[in-house]
């Protein structure tokens, strides 16, 4: 037997959970759509930076390539640019190291491969300047050491008795010439262009990718707020359809047993004793139910009384 109290509670207590519930939904969704968002556009930003800083240096080293090949033949100037590309293709190494090490995890396993391809393209461009420093540094060694050299002295040949002694030439020694701009522009053509394809070409389709992802984040975020709507109407109508299944049952479980008691209190009065009286389902009519019960047997045992006297 369950008392209207009883019901009351377990409805609103159903109510209460379902708005407990609802809250969750929404927290949970929302928090899984921002970490979702915010992760990604971490991430998204750390890469393209690094990219960015990438394709920057990539392009510096290849100008001050171009700008040694063009002052080939002035040892200062050509040292100086020595200088600077080995200091940006110290950084480019750096660079790819903790790019491909992925501390931040900005880059896919996808990604972390394509970098193994960009590192090897990098060394193999390096290794190609540091040959083609070594054979200008040689060259250069040889202009100087044959400019160095002193020319051979004239042979004198014997001229016929009373005749003028006639000097011949020394025969000429070979030329030794620098490295034009264009011979040492050829040399680096495989390395360049491995350089370009690979690297170059791979940094900037990477970071035309993240782009892509950053701006489809946008799409990700409708994505979280319409599942948050959605979990908020499916509570929503649970809640409705519980509160109109407690609004027809908690009056019914008042109403039907006042009903069944005031019928026996009205069968009483009107001197009909046979029929039991109950409290039904409810715990509060109990008590009520009970006194009319004794109420009715009093009676129904003092009619028959009456009738054996007479």
């Amino acid at each position: 037997m369950k008392s209207i109290r009883s019901r009351l509670v377990l409805g609103l207590g159903l109510i209460i959970v379902f708005f407990l519930l609802q809250a969750l939904l929404v927290w949970y969704s929302q928090a899984t759509a921002r970490s979702e968002v915010v992760d990604t556009a971490r991430k998204n930003t750390i890469a393209s930076s690094q990219l960015t800083d990438l394709a920057v240096l990539a392009q510096q080293i290849r100008r001050y390539e171009k700008e040694y090949f063009v002052y080939v033949g002035n040892e200062e100037r050509r040292n100086n640019y020595i200088k600077e590309w080995t200091g940006t293709s110290d950084k480019i190494t750096k660079l790819l190291g903790t790019m491909r090490t992925n501390a931040d995890g900005a880059f896919s396993a996808e990604d972390v491969s394509k970098m193994g391809n960009w590192i090897s393209a990098s060394d193999f461009y390096g290794a190609e300047m540091k040959k083609i420093f070594g054979a200008v540094n040689d060259q250069a060694g040889k202009v100087a050491q044959a400019a160095a050299t002193p020319a051979p002295a004239p042979v004198t040949t014997p001229a016929a008795k009373g005749a003028t002694p006639v000097a011949a030439a020394a025969p000429a020694a070979p030329a030794v010439a620098m490295f034009a701009a264009t011979e040492v522009n050829t040399m680096i053509t495989a390395g360049k262009d491995r350089l370009s394809g690979v690297l170059i070409k791979g940094v900037s389709e990477m970071s035309a990718e993240k782009t892509k992802q950053t701006l489809a984040l946008s799409e990700v975020a409708a994505g979280g707020f319409n599942q948050v709507f959605a979990g908020v109407m499916l509570t929503v109508a649970i809640g409705i359809i519980i509160a109109l299944i407690l609004m027809v049952t908690l009056p019914k479980a008042v109403t039907s047993p006042l009903e069944n008691l005031t019928s026996a209190v009205d069968d009483l009065s009107k001197g009909q004793l046979d029929k039991k009286i109950e409290a039904g389902q409810v715990a509060e009519f109990a008590g009520l139910a009970t006194a009319l019960e004794r109420m009715r047997v009093g009676q129904q045992a003092l009619v028959a009384r009456m009738r054996r006297t007479n």
